[in-house]
């Protein structure tokens, strides 16, 4: 695991632009697969930004290119705005002009009625694909990864999960308020995660400061969902100073 402080979000979110174009250049130029983990939330905003700017300067061919969204609500309908979905082809999908083909979410419609089949489904498209070659992350302020709550088990795979009040009341601002915000979601597993080849997380702002921290800490455990993280072979977090406060 790598630490990188940064002074604040946009240094980050240039700092990993850069990475991304850089993986999508050579995987065009060999004319190879590239298939990459997304996450939504307003941590992403200021990086999907900078990469549709470094590719509207420096085009390059994205035919090669597959994502997997992290995760969706359930009880939403597709069209919803507040919906994933909506802000992944607001923020990337649209500016980008990606084939909505090679685009791919958890069906959070299909879950409604057949959970256990709708994340095996995506468990094995995952596969399908080869596997995430690189997956990005944000913070939850309870310590969350995707929606995988404290408390989920380390080789979880998708399925369908109850919020915690905590993540529900973050989200309630841009859902007029805690009685509309969805109770439950579909969300990656953190062993999809793991096993993806390049984990790189965004943690910004003192409210991620305690979550960081214990999940840097000496005890590690599924009350800390980033802490079944810390071993892996390629993980690079950028934090900026409010997000390392109680980092020792």
């Amino acid at each position: 695991m790598e630490l990188i402080p940064v002074q604040d979000s946009s240094q980050a979110c240039a700092h990993l632009a850069v990475e991304l174009h850089g993986s999508l250049r050579e995987s065009a130029q060999e004319q190879r697969s590239l298939v990459l983990g997304l996450a939504t939330g307003r941590t992403m905003v200021g990086l999907y930004r900078e990469l549709v700017r470094l590719l509207q300067a420096e085009p390059v061919d994205l035919s090669h290119l597959t994502t997997f969204n992290l995760d969706e609500y359930l009880d939403l309908s597709v069209d919803d705005p507040r919906s994933f979905q909506h802000f992944m082809t607001e923020h990337l999908f649209g500016p980008l002009g990606l084939d909505p083909g090679s685009c791919h979410f958890p069906d959070a419609q299909a879950a409604v009625q057949d959970p256990v089949g709708a994340g095996a489904a995506y468990t094995a498209m995952i596969q399908e694909a080869g596997g995430l070659d690189m997956q990005l992350l944000g913070l939850g302020r309870n310590g969350h990864i995707a929606f995988n709550e404290p408390g989920s088990p380390a080789d979880s795979l998708t399925r369908v999960v109850d919020l915690h009040p905590m993540t529900r009341e973050d989200a309630a601002g841009e859902f007029g308020g805690m009685d509309h915000v969805p109770k439950r979601a579909m969300t990656m597993g953190l062993g999809e995660i793991r096993a993806a080849r390049r984990l790189r997380l965004l943690a910004f702002g003192e409210h991620k400061s305690a979550p960081l921290a214990a999940a840097l800490g000496s005890e590690s455990g599924v009350e800390r969902p980033l802490s079944c993280l810390m071993q892996h072979p390629d993980l690079v977090i950028w934090a900026d100073g409010a997000a390392r406060g109680q980092v020792d």
